[in-house]
């Protein structure tokens, strides 16, 4: 029965080994990226007033979000940041599509956009920082 549990938390043991290689490390240009993204949207939120800045607003964040994107994934083992840059990206593509298709943005429009993204790239921030280094 020893020689059993010895085996088995050994196997046990080894499966977390297995688990902390193949889990993605913390990388400060990865947190770098989506900090920037988090305090413009913050930023940019407040700007919501003026049609013309915020529209330019939404087009550089969504650049941003775009190189952030391209910067995950190809990052080994990195599945879920490279869906939640994605996911990112397309909150961010999806105001400036708005702003093309119409020469009226309302203002509570672009704040929740602006929001959303500074909320989803709070919760990305934690899991980059959670991350072994």
């Amino acid at each position: 029965m020893k020689k059993l549990l010895l085996v088995i938390s050994i196997m046990l043991s080894g499966c977390a080994v297995v688990d902390a290689y193949l889990m993605t490390h913390y990388d400060p240009n990865e947190y770098k990226l989506v900090t920037d993204i988090r305090a413009e949207a913050q930023i940019y939120k407040s700007q919501c007033d003026d049609f013309a800045t915020s529209k330019t607003n939404a087009i550089k964040l969504a650049n941003n979000t775009n190189l952030f994107v391209l910067y995950s994934e190809h990052i080994p083992h990195n599945d879920q940041l490279i869906s939640a840059s994605q996911d990112l990206h397309a909150i961010a593509k999806g105001l400036v599509d708005q702003y093309s298709e119409s020469d009226k943005v309302s203002t509570g429009f672009c704040k929740i956009k602006f929001a959303s993204i500074e909320s989803n790239a709070d919760i990305i921030q934690k899991t980059i920082a959670g991350r072994p280094r």
